[in-house]
């Protein structure tokens, strides 16, 4: 069997990874979660498939980690063959503003780096870390990070996206981590991704841009990257993308940054 760890499974694209994954009586799959309070979708998803392992877990709590990482250990063995890292948060309200914004505001300015970086790196490094001996025993010796185009500069130079500061600066730090960790662990044959999702339909990318102006707006940047994305891509769909992207990682391609597409600049 092939086993799976999603962070940020109650919905979304860790959802969606959760339920495609779910579907091969093949695969394990261990779904972590902060609290089984949004979890309803999830669990009746578990109680019809006996494959899924659902854990309440805290990623900013190393300690608690190191538990959730052991109770995995139990299930298969000591090992685990793909960490999917999928929790992540777009910050405080402060990321609608641009940078020269938070001139003056500096408590502003130091909780929509913070946040950001606690939720969306820190929490992330800890969560490798704390399952790096499960990987090391595993056989596809796996750990992707789901990252986003707002944390690539050219995407953001050429779309002029001048908001998202603390995201986009919390996505392209972990993107380096995500080499870093590649570069360390090249002679034990682990690989790393830092893998772009696309525009999917989640609840998040709703809240940004569900607004008609709004929308409008984001599509006139995105055109620039790509004139003919017309829209938001369904859960479905990018979650299959994304997943032949990690079924065909390589040492190759380890530590790189790729779109669900698997190359470096198709990101709708």
């Amino acid at each position: 069997m092939v086993s799976w760890a999603i962070t940020g499974a109650t919905r979304g694209i860790g959802l969606g990874f959760v339920k495609q994954l779910s579907m091969d009586p093949n695969n394990q799959v261990f779904a972590l979660i902060r609290s089984l309070g949004t979890a309803g979708p999830l669990e009746e998803l578990a109680a019809e498939r006996k494959n899924i392992h659902i854990l309440v877990t805290n990623i900013s709590e190393p300690t608690e980690l190191d538990d959730t990482a052991a109770k995995v250990s139990q299930v298969t063995g000591g090992s685990l063959d793909v960490l999917i890292l999928n929790a992540g948060s777009a910050g405080p309200d402060t990321s609608v503003l641009p940078p020269s914004a938070f001139h003056g505001k500096k408590e502003a300015l130091e909780s929509e780096i913070g946040e950001n970086i606690k939720n969306n790196l820190l929490s992330n490094i800890y969560t490798m870390n704390s399952f790096l001996p499960l990987i090391r025993n595993g056989v596809e010796k796996k750990m992707v990070f789901i990252s986003s185009q707002s944390g690539n500069l050219e995407f953001t130079r050429i779309t002029g996206f001048s908001t998202l500061l603390g995201y986009s600066v919390s996505k392209a730090g972990m993107n380096m981590v995500v080499t870093k960790f590649a570069t360390e662990l090249a002679n034990e044959g682990i690989k790393t991704l830092a893998l772009s999702p696309g525009w999917v339909n989640t609840d998040a990318a709703k809240a940004v841009t569900g607004d008609p102006e709004i929308r409008k707006v984001v599509l006139d940047m995105f055109h620039k990257v790509d004139p003919k994305v017309e829209g938001p891509a369904p859960i479905e769909e990018a979650v299959a993308n994304m997943l032949q992207v990690i079924r065909h990682l390589t040492q190759a391609d380890s530590g790189k940054f790729l779109t669900h597409h698997g190359d470096e600049e198709t990101w709708f």
